[in-house]
């Protein structure tokens, strides 16, 4: 029992190490393609913003805050840019057009490369 107990502080130190990067690796946001993403940034209606407690997202649209827990914030912001994509974005050829809620042309982007074609498809579900 005594060689043991020499041990157990190290494990314990792993063992919490290993649960913390696995939650930090959790709640990291989806990569993006950083072109394509900073030209629909304006149209996408959620920002996050920052709180006293953490971080909360708006909704630019109807002045609605969501309020996740700090671990959840980026990956429920992701949820709610795939569902204003699937609503708000189509792809025709090598072109993402970006409407509004009465389906009128907001924007016309022109996809860079058949990768960022690649992630608009998977991220947004096109």
């Amino acid at each position: 029992m005594q060689k043991y107990s020499k041990y157990l502080g190290i494990a314990l130190g792993l063992g919490f190490f290993l649960m913390a990067f696995v939650a930090f690796i959790n709640g990291q946001p989806q990569k993006r393609d950083r072109r394509v993403y900073m030209q629909l940034k304006p149209y996408i209606p959620y920002k996050i913003e920052k709180k006293m407690s953490g971080l909360y997202i708006l909704d630019t649209k109807t002045g609605k805050k969501i309020e996740p827990s700090n671990r959840e914030v980026y990956n429920v912001l992701d949820n709610l840019e795939k569902d204003w994509g699937a609503v708000h974005l189509r792809l025709q050829g090598e072109h993402l057009i970006v409407v509004d809620d009465a389906n009128k042309t907001l924007k016309t982007i022109t996809l860079p490369d058949p990768k960022a074609k690649a992630w608009v498809r998977k991220f947004f579900e096109l």
